[in-house]
């Protein structure tokens, strides 16, 4: 009996499984989807919100079916931080729990304070209850803050233990209390919320505790060219941030925003420690992606996979899913293509006035190089980085080259950001292995898709 005993207690921990989600969007479909006014949103807007909760079910059932115990989604749960979206989203993920696994769930840019939580009849947009932070986590107390070990009274960041021995701590990285008019896309890790935090690292490494964490805003770049022409999808105090946190343990962040699937390593040559962003893309942007996760049991090696959603109960004409995802997300980028380039141009160009830069991102856009269009050249380098493992083929690095060397000031603006978004600094995006206890990682072949 006593052997019995010993072999049953050592009997290995099954690996830990589960998934990462970000940046669903839901929007209720019951606010509006036609007439006027939706129609103006849509236009300066490049999200699948009509699709969102068709691809929403969509999801749940994949990961009903799927062997995660839990699913972490980080940030921008709902289109514009409605409260009826962020109920109805909370009723959604009741399907999870129904069935034992867990939800943990962090806000984003969008969900807290929003001014545009609208609904939309005609021409005419009508501002509804949008959701506070005591509204958040009332909503989402069976996601996160019923099952929190510690909660912070300032802002919306708390701890849970989805398993002994692994703490997730989510991370409140948004800006909300001063969305009077328009939301504020940038975030940041304030004094008191970083301080909270490294409280909590500390506390968890006092107790033999494995930490991950998870948070809307990056915290490591993903294109060279990002603090430049993207800040504000990087924490303010990235580089700090990243520092303070990889030094007390943290090794690997759970990020979104940008919608984009990506992962960025910092390597911090103060003491050679690290940390990993792990960006997933967003449900209402092509690919429509998520993350499945496996960790071993001795916490020692993360297993990354990517999935897309393949079909959805919408309206997508005569084509497949993942075909009207693709177009849509593409011409969606297009039409945007001039407002887009002129913010870079002139942040690359603080002297150009709106009206200047504009006038030279028109010109740019119907330029062929190659017989391709400089707008559908910029479709396909943002459409290839949202899917990540970006690797542009020599012809079109050398398109890249040739405008950057450009003696056009515009053109080279224009090269130098194509060649920092094509340049994939990590292995791989998608599919991968990292090794916890050095920041390695190898590409698994085997679950490659």
């Amino acid at each position: 009996m006593t052997n019995l005993t010993a072999l049953l207690v050592s009997k290995p921990i099954k690996n830990i499984k589960f998934a990462v989600l970000s940046d669903t969007h839901y929007y209720y479909p019951q606010l509006g989807t036609t007439g006027e006014a939706f129609q103006a949103h849509l236009a300066s807007d490049r999200k699948m919100l009509i699709e969102s909760e068709a691809i929403l079910i969509s999801t749940l059932e994949a990961l009903k079916r799927s062997d995660a115990q839990f699913v972490l989604v980080c940030g921008d749960l709902t289109k514009d931080g409605e409260y009826i979206c962020h109920q109805r989203f909370a009723n959604y993920m009741s399907e999870l729990t129904s069935i034992g696994k867990k939800v943990y769930v962090i806000n984003g840019n969008h969900d807290i304070y929003n001014p545009y939580a609208y609904s939309y009849s005609g021409s005419t947009q009508t501002r509804i209850q949008n959701t506070s932070p005591s509204d958040f986590k009332s909503i989402y107390r069976p996601y996160g803050y019923g099952q929190a070990i510690a909660v912070d009274p300032n802002s919306l960041s708390y701890v849970v233990e989805p398993v002994e021995g692994l703490r997730i701590i989510a991370m409140d990285s948004c800006i909300y209390d001063s969305n009077n008019t328009v939301p504020l896309t940038e975030g940041t890790l304030i004094a008191d919320r970083l301080h909270w935090i490294k409280k909590q690292l500390k506390d968890a490494a006092s107790k033999g505790k494995t930490v991950l964490g998870i948070m809307h805003h990056g915290i490591v770049p993903h294109f060279s060219l990002k603090p430049t022409y993207f800040s504000e999808y990087l924490l303010t105090n990235y580089e700090q941030a990243a520092k303070e946190l990889s030094s007390l343990g943290m090794k690997v962040v759970f990020t979104g925003h940008f919608h984009a699937q990506n992962i960025a390593e910092k390597i911090i040559s103060v003491n050679n420690n690290y940390l990993i962003d792990i960006e997933t893309g967003s449900l209402v942007t092509y690919p429509v992606p998520y993350r499945m996760v496996e960790m071993t049991s001795d916490f020692k090696k993360l297993e990354i996979t990517s999935a897309k959603i393949l079909n959805a109960n919408c309206n997508t004409g005569v084509l497949d899913f993942q075909t009207y995802a693709s177009e849509f997300t593409a011409q969606k980028i297009k039409e945007q293509f001039v407002q887009q380039f002129a913010v870079i141009l002139m942040q690359a160009q603080p002297d150009l006035t709106l009206a200047q830069a504009l006038e030279f991102a028109a010109s740019l856009a119907a330029q062929q190089i190659n017989k391709i269009t400089v707008s559908d050249l910029f479709v396909n380098a943002m459409l290839a980085h949202y899917q990540g493992d970006e690797k542009p083929d020599a012809p079109t690095r050398a398109i890249y080259q040739t405008l950057a060397s450009s003696t056009d000031p515009n053109c080279q603006v224009l090269g130098e950001f194509l060649l920092s978004l094509g340049a994939d600094s990590y292995l791989a995006d998608n599919t991968v292995t990292i090794d916890l206890t050095t920041g390695k990682s190898v590409i698994n072949l085997l679950n490659a898709i």
